[in-house]
């Protein structure tokens, strides 16, 4: 084994518990301030609330890694991240970035609940976003990044085949709890199996560019639809959740077939976390939502591309049925002033979002269907 690999699996042991050491007193270059992280230790403080702690530490590991990078020394620098043979350091995401990366790819994220599959989701799209030269328009069923101008809200099967057939140029769609909706479970008579492969093919064509597609998925191999597992490109598994010390890792498959033989390509340690409070930051109190609206899709979508006037095709347009379950384009307003125009049977011609944006009246393209 290289000396590299042994810094960072004894790195790792330590920080496991596995060796009777301290891993910030190990990594500092100053024996005195080894030792008084030491006595902080016996003392009782911890790096997560004494700011006096954190500071010193955060310094020290920065000093060490900055006589690291500068004299080429490798072996330091992956004790201070773990880095080995199989955990790659995930600092810049290029190994990562660069999986994502290819025109049309697919991806798949999976993980136990509470692993942060949603903030890391966002974050491989910022990360790839940055890639791109902040050239890279984003669509998501997440709210909060979508207060980010790159970033637009999508919760339908519509919604996001008319963002890929009129943006132009480069995109990614980060698409959450598709566990949810798109499976045949939630969606019976067919229809998610009849819809999947013509959207997943339009979402390949778009204007000057690709679309890459994110899906969030859960633990179980079988909560999507078999086409969007099947298709994956790169399968990606969050190793545990943060209440374990594990919600830093990660590992990536070469595909379906890898993930089913248990063929990892890489594992990933050290993956970043993304604030609410930040532009890019996920709303933790909107859960999202996804709806598989076309009702018709070899109609909707012809030659890799939702058609204008998909709408005529819906089975409750113009057909002489029941008008109350006639669905008409949400009339309320993004954060950024734009029209929401997702789909919506209820009186107030708002969908579920922007329901808080109603008065009361009934729509009145619902009361001139009465007449």
């Amino acid at each position: 084994m290289s000396s590299g690999y042994d810094a960072a699996d004894l790195a790792d042991k330590i920080r496991e518990g596995d060796v009777n050491a301290n891993i910030d007193a190990v990594l500092s270059d100053s024996k005195s301030v080894g030792n008084l992280m030491l006595a902080a230790e016996r003392a009782g403080l911890e790096d997560d609330t004494s700011p006096l702690l954190h500071g010193l530490s955060r310094t020290s590991e920065t000093d060490m890694l900055r006589k690291a990078r500068q004299k080429g020394h490798v072996a330091s620098m992956n004790a201070a991240t773990g880095l080995s043979e199989q955990r790659v350091d995930a600092t810049g995401y290029t190994r990562l970035v660069n999986a994502c990366k290819p025109a049309a790819q697919q991806i798949l994220l999976k993980g136990p609940k509470g692993s942060g599959k949603t903030v890391f989701g966002i974050n491989l799209v910022q990360e790839l976003w940055r890639e791109f030269d902040e050239d890279l328009a984003v669509a998501t069923n997440v709210r909060g990044p979508d207060e980010h101008e790159d970033v637009t809200y999508v919760d339908t099967v519509s919604g996001l085949l008319e963002w890929v057939r009129d943006t132009p140029g480069e995109k990614v769609a980060l698409m959450d709890e598709w566990s949810t909706e798109m499976n045949a479970h939630a969606n019976p008579g067919g229809q998610v199996r009849q819809t999947v492969s013509r959207f997943i093919n339009a979402l390949r064509k778009g204007q000057g560019g690709s679309t890459r597609l994110i899906i969030v998925g859960h633990e179980h191999d079988t909560d999507i639809a078999a086409i969007l597992r099947t298709q994956s490109d790169v399968v990606i598994t969050k190793d545990g959740k943060a209440s374990e010390g594990m919600a830093d890792l990660a590992t990536v498959y070469e595909g379906w077939q890898s993930y089913v033989k248990d063929e990892h390509w890489f594992k990933v340690r050290g993956l970043f976390d993304v604030p609410s409070s930040s532009v890019w930051g996920a709303d933790t109190n909107y859960f999202a939502t996804f709806d598989v609206d076309l009702d018709s899709p070899h109609q909707q979508i012809q030659k890799g591309k939702l058609i204008e006037n998909w709408e005529d095709y819906q089975k409750d347009a113009g057909d002489g049925g029941d008008d109350s379950e006639r669905q008409i384009k949400c009339r309320g307003k993004k954060s950024d002033g734009s029209d929401c125009n997702a789909l919506t049977k209820h009186e107030s011609g708002f969908c579920s979002y922007h329901r808080d944006q109603w008065d009361g009246d009934t729509d009145p393209r619902f009361e001139d269907q009465e007449d």
